[in-house]
């Protein structure tokens, strides 16, 4: 009942006055929200830490934005990601923090050619969380290469990440960032864009095994399982859990937050936020989920993200968290590491 008045409130509320209240809902609600899943007594999070934190990046260029609601620039998105991804991966080199990076399959070519994705099924129109209307799904491919339009390609940014002193893993975020809901996406759409992002990740010797859904548009999980996905980032009303499995025998790690400037607040509130999130991973012994975009703005990526992620070091250096990727969790949970 509180939470329906709560989202009724902020329904008809003004920007301003919807930061105060996600202020005051944060401090007196008793977020963030912890889920108790039963799980097996032996299982404990990982190097006997008291809790967990998992970073994944949702690296999407230009194609998360083509029809995006928005009305933002896919072009300029992409470049922004263009000129983010260098500085993410000496943040995380520097606090030694490796991350899932949740890669558009389309961004591991060096180039294709018109024709190359004909043999895909294409999602239906739609208008939900985007809006595709009209024309061929792959109607913004330029069907060229990462040198003349490096909005749509990153093998270079991929070799970068790759070449990192810290060992990241790269994840799946369909090939060229569908609407994965049981709605919108006939199992078909995403067996072919899995069969796609497997066969190129390969070519780069990349096994995948970690899946965030684009947007978080869940479903079609059996296509998931019968790609070999192990885990898959979710969405919930909770924000912290120890990840758990789901009827398809995949493990879910469940999303507490992500890194924006969504509201004017001051960088100490919002680091604050995210030191709760780890600390109260630690006390309930659960995880913590935190991700973010590339094209993240640089005041978030200058002022918020690197005091979070020295905090966070800091609690994993005195024992305290264990901070590692969707597949780590995911081997430790299936009994294929410590």
């Amino acid at each position: 009942m509180i939470n329906r008045v709560y989202a009724a409130i902020r329904k008809v509320s003004s920007s301003k006055t919807r930061a105060k209240l996600s202020q005051i809902a944060f401090r007196y609600s008793g977020k963030p929200y912890v889920k108790r899943i039963k799980k097996d007594s032996t299982l404990s999070n990982p190097s006997n830490s008291q809790g967990t934190l998992i970073f994944s990046i949702d690296f999407e260029m230009a194609w998360a934005f083509r029809f995006s609601k928005r009305k933002v620039d896919p072009l300029k998105m992409a470049q922004l990601e263009r000129s983010h991804v260098p500085i993410l991966v000496t943040l995380f080199e520097h606090y030694d923090i490796q991350v899932t990076w949740a890669t558009v399959g389309h961004l591991f070519l060096e180039s294709c050619k018109k024709g190359d994705h004909d043999w895909m099924s294409r999602i239906p129109y739609f208008d939900d969380h985007w809006k595709f209307a009209a024309g061929d799904w792959f109607d913004h491919d330029p069907y060229s290469n990462y040198m003349l339009n490096n909005a749509w390609y990153a093998p270079d940014l991929i070799e970068r990440i790759l070449n990192s002193k810290v060992e990241h893993e790269f994840g799946c975020h369909t090939f060229s960032h569908i609407d994965c809901s049981d709605k919108n996406c006939p199992p078909m759409v995403l067996d072919d864009e899995l069969k796609a992002c497997v066969d190129v990740a390969s070519r780069w010797g990349i096994g995948l095994k970690s899946f965030v859904f684009p947007g978080g548009t869940a479903g079609n999980y059996a296509i998931l399982r019968k790609h070999k996905f192990g885990i898959y980032r979710k969405n919930d009303k909770y924000d912290l859990a120890y990840p758990y499995l789901d009827k398809e025998n995949m493990i879910v790690t469940l999303s507490t937050s992500s890194f924006g400037r969504g509201y004017d607040w001051s960088a100490d509130e919002y680091i604050t936020r995210f030191v709760k999130m780890i600390d109260k991973a630690i006390k309930t012994k659960t995880a913590a989920h935190i991700w973010l975009h590339p094209s993240v703005d640089r005041w978030t990526l200058d002022n918020v993200i690197p005091a979070v992620l020295k905090y966070a070091a800091e609690q994993r250096d005195k024992g305290l968290l264990w901070i590692g990727t969707m597949g780590q969790i995911a081997d430790h949970i299936n009994g294929r590491s410590s």
